[in-house]
């Protein structure tokens, strides 16, 4: 196959970012090298969203991302909204639908996703380096009009006027996912925050107070306690928990991990939607055993758990304002100590990356001319529901957008 000698953009990363990205730059005439170490273009993306792949939210601002940079990632998403990514779905021909906290899914396995997009960009002229591992990359002195940079895709060199890195995160290893692009950036003088697990379960210690509750679900309002601060940062308040053989996940854990700092405890409300005091005072209740009250409202395993013995047996109406007030503690500010998380082997993305504030608004390097970043390679991270696929296409489009022609 014959190859170009120099190329407008070299993108590093065949992900949504770097998808997207090559899309919006060959869409507008620029050629396009995409060099990526798999040979099908979205390994990560084949297991997003259960593979169905939540792409996006109709609920979508700053609030549902955590970063160094906030006031930049709410720049971006400005740029590039629920109502894009719906209309790149229907581009790519691909069903979708609305799911409950304004989540939306395909109606087709994730990697159809990927292969039409990919699909659109060789339409579009863009050269495919796949399972080639981007290598020895460099920069280049010479002409301002000539390539800046140089690297090699396997046994072929590429060289190319500017470079894009969308090679992601340490998260989903299985996938083949590592950061190494990071130490690049470093490198290169960008300041940047290290990579952590996020979107991952909680580990407890074997013993704590309500280990053996594994396969009970149920609605929760979760939050942090750091030092003597209790707050809740999930936007959306209310998801469900889910008790495993091994500590906490589901949608309220997986949310809450990225912003779980070592040494954080996890403040539980286990009724949200309700008052266990005005529950206590109800007039139906009063003579009911406080256990029976519990577990006509909560799981009957956890109820007993979290009645102390002394109180189950004993009728709501005959407890003291002190054992009242106990019990309503445990029931809507039990607090636990989490002893890690399950790290990258079961994280869903990462935090930490390049930091924005390094960046130019459209996201080229502000101390390397020719430079782009995009994906989860940025300090921008998205909670559960779609803003992490949201985006990797935001940024990758604005890169690409930003990307300049001969």
């Amino acid at each position: 196959m014959h190859r170009r000698n120099v190329y407008d953009a070299a993108v590093i990363g065949a992900g949504p970012a770097g998808l997207a990205s090559a899309l919006a730059a060959s869409d507008r005439g620029l050629s396009v090298a995409l060099i990526d170490a798999h040979r099908q273009p979205g390994a990560k993306l084949s297991l997003a969203g259960g593979g169905m792949g939540n792409f996006t939210n109709k609920v979508m601002d700053k609030r549902h991302y955590d970063g160094s940079d906030i006031s930049d990632i709410a720049s971006v998403l400005r740029r590039y909204g629920c109502q894009n990514v719906l209309a790149l779905l229907s581009r790519l021909k691909l069903p979708f639908e609305e799911r409950d906290l304004g989540q939306i899914f395909g109606l087709r396995p994730a990697r159809f996703f990927a292969e039409r997009l990919a699909l659109l960009c060789d339409r579009n002229g863009v050269d495919f380096y796949l399972g080639r591992q981007a290598s020895g990359i460099m920069r280049l002195q010479g002409a301002v009009d000539g390539p800046r940079f140089k690297l090699d895709a396997g046994n072929e060199s590429i060289f190319a006027r500017q470079l894009v890195l969308a090679t992601g995160s340490p998260a989903c290893p299985q996938s083949g996912a590592s950061g190494q692009m990071l130490r690049l950036a470093e490198a290169w003088g960008h300041a940047t925050v290290p990579f952590r697990p996020v979107l991952t379960p909680f580990r407890m210690q074997q013993d704590w107070e309500l280990d053996g509750l594994s396969g009970i679900s149920l609605n929760v309002r979760l939050g942090l306690k750091r030092g003597e601060t209790i707050f809740h940062p999930d936007p959306e308040g209310v998801r469900s928990l889910l008790f495993t053989h091994r500590g906490l996940s589901g949608p309220a854990a997986l949310t809450l991990s990225c912003w779980w700092q070592k040494g954080d405890l996890l403040v539980i409300d286990f009724l949200p939607e309700l008052r266990l005091l005005e529950l206590l005072d109800d007039a139906d209740s009063r003579k009911l055993l406080v256990r029976t009250l519990l577990s006509r409202h909560l799981p009957s395993r956890l109820a007993e758990r979290l009645c102390p013995p002394e109180l189950a047996v004993r009728k709501c109406a005959e407890i003291k304002k002190q054992d009242r007030n106990l019990l309503a503690r445990a029931v809507h500010s039990f607090q636990a100590a989490p002893s890690g998380t399950e790290g990258f082997a079961k994280a869903e993305a990462a935090a930490g990356g390049v930091r924005l504030s390094s960046l130019t608004k459209g996201l080229e390097s502000s101390i390397v001319p020719g430079l782009f970043f995009c994906g989860e390679l940025l300090d921008a991270t998205g909670i559960l529901g779609g803003y992490n696929i949201h985006w990797a296409l935001a940024s990758g489009n604005l890169v690409g957008l930003s990307l300049q022609a001969q």
